[in-house]
């Protein structure tokens, strides 16, 4: 049986989706044979990374973009060759909502062999289930977990059986043209949910390198858990949360021992510097597990690392444990909004300022490599709620910073906001995180407009010394006349004003 797995990549670099291993080694555990497309060598267009690298997000020296990219209208011609002659018995996609809004410009045009079968899931698509299954394109539309379903969808299609019956999905009968909804299934628990083997196969040294501070690493970005804990009106964990309420335990960590198995194999075949542990809030597990997973990853793996946190989960005991072990570590924060009425009244962030001061306090101190996530373009935002955001920035110092534009996706609590509002219709076309804002509010609030050029100018305004106001501001309301003092300035930032160099530089081996 043959598997072509289809990754609708925005990013214009080679990025590994987490559902991609984990489908190609469900299906060669079965002995499919497996084949893989992904989309990122094809111009798209500014993404992302290139948006930060413009506006100093990313130190410069070395970069992931490429030049030479192979024209977007190749996308489909290339995928039909690819399906014509590996004649798949099944397509499986993974994407997230921008990811689909890619797929959709090209997959429609896709000459389906009659044998074949696609199946397409990821946040987006359980998020906005209904919607999807409603264009007919696909013949399962899978609302749950790669590894709670696809191994039953494989023997369905080895015993060449009906689909029908295949809970926690929708499937689409070609014949009748109905779509049969079918029951949520549980999630899983730990033990089961990281059982399966991952491939890693498809991907060459090209998935691995990053920059990081104007030089190349290899990272590899680990998943030691799923789901987080919280509950911000922004964030697609909570929409999952929400759907999945009485169906298993939504935040799930790996064990610990099959955690270090994995990444000493990551480690050896792909001579990977630093591991950016997967888990929405590291610093929340118990004191206890942290202690032994410090102690098995210094023994075992003894390399640097990154996190991701939430400020009120640092604390002294967790900073000196990790110290301890003598290994250097990036701690990342979001921050988001220094507007409490925003982070709190709209974002449900439940959190404060004095909480992130304290928490950018002891982590100074120590001079730990900091990394501090903000956003802006946040529904009922105004100049004076980023300039807030900026001064918070400016008061804890992060050694590096990224800030991103709000965009209300699929089932957050934040878009029915944003809809009821009056600023969303809710069709919108997606945008990425630093792109655009999607969002038409009314004076006194920020138009799209405003907002981008604020976020184009953010990491200036947090940075440079408030005697470059004034030229950062000409860079904001007008870059098309300043696009030369724009990149001194941001030249300057990197030159005078790398607080990297200061605080917590990470050393390779």
């Amino acid at each position: 049986m043959k598997l072509l797995l289809l990754f609708p990549n925005m990013a214009n670099w080679a990025t590994i989706s987490t559902a991609v291993p984990i489908l190609s080694g469900i299906a060669k555990s079965r002995n499919w044979d497996v084949e893989y497309f992904d989309t990122y060598s094809y111009e798209k267009g500014d993404d992302s990374s290139s948006d930060k690298e413009k506006t100093g997000g990313f130190k410069p020296g070395f970069s992931l973009l490429k030049e030479n990219a192979k024209p977007f209208s190749q996308i489909a011609l290339d995928l039909q060759k690819k399906i014509d002659e590996f004649l798949p018995d099944l397509i499986a996609i993974t994407a997230l909502s921008q990811e689909y809004e890619l797929l959709m410009k090209f997959f429609p045009k896709i000459n389906m062999p009659q044998k074949t079968k696609v199946i397409i899931g990821g946040i987006h698509i359980i998020l906005a289930r209904d919607e999807v299954a409603e264009t007919k394109l696909f013949d399962v539309v899978a609302f749950s977990e790669a590894e709670g379903v696809f191994a039953q969808l494989l023997e369905k299609i080895e015993k060449q059986e009906d689909l029908k019956g295949l809970n926690g999905t929708y499937i689409f009968d070609k014949k009748t043209q109905e779509i049969i909804n079918h029951p949520k299934i549980n999630l899983l628990p730990p033990e089961e949910l990281w059982k399966i083997e991952r491939d890693f196969t498809f991907y060459n040294d090209a998935y691995f390198i990053r920059p990081f501070d104007g030089r190349q690493i290899r990272r590899y970005d680990m998943e030691t858990a799923r789901g987080c804990p919280y509950n911000c009106a922004y964030c697609g964990n909570s929409a999952l949360k929400e759907f999945n309420k009485g169906l298993g335990r939504f935040v799930r960590t790996r064990p610990i021992n099959s955690s270090m198995e994995h990444m000493k194999q990551m480690k050896e075949k792909h001579k990977i510097d630093i591991f950016q542990f997967m888990d929405e809030c590291f610093l929340a597990h118990p004191i206890a597990w942290l202690r032994e997973y410090m102690d098995k990853y210094k023994a075992q793996v003894n390399q640097p690392y990154i996190f991701q946190t939430r400020a009120e989960t640092i604390s002294q005991e967790k900073i000196d444990l990790l110290l301890g072990h003598g290994l250097p570590f990036q701690v990342s924060i979001g921050v988001e909004s220094g507007a409490d009425h925003i982070l709190n009244g709209v974002c449900d962030r439940m959190c404060t300022n004095a909480q992130v001061l304290k928490t950018f306090e002891i982590l100074n101190k120590a001079k730990i490599r900091t990394n501090a996530f903000f956003m802006i373009g946040f529904p009922f935002e105004k100049r004076e709620d980023v300039f807030s955001t900026i001064d918070l920035c400016r008061a804890i110092k992060p050694s590096v910073s990224s800030v991103a534009i709000f965009q209300p996706l699929p089932g957050q609590k934040i878009t029915n906001l944003c809809i009821e509002q009056g600023f969303i219709a809710g069709n919108e076309p997606m945008a990425t995180f630093t792109s655009r804002s999607l969002l038409n509010m009314p004076k006194p609030y920020l138009s799209s407009g405003e907002i981008h050029d604020l976020w184009r100018t953010f990491m200036l305004y947090s940075v440079l010394p408030k005697d470059y106001y004034k030229d950062i501001e000409k860079c904001e309301k007008d870059i098309e006349n300043n696009q030369e003092l724009f990149d001194r300035l941001i030249k300057l930032r990197w030159e005078k004003y790398d607080l990297a160099k200061e605080k917590g530089d990470i050393k390779l081996k």
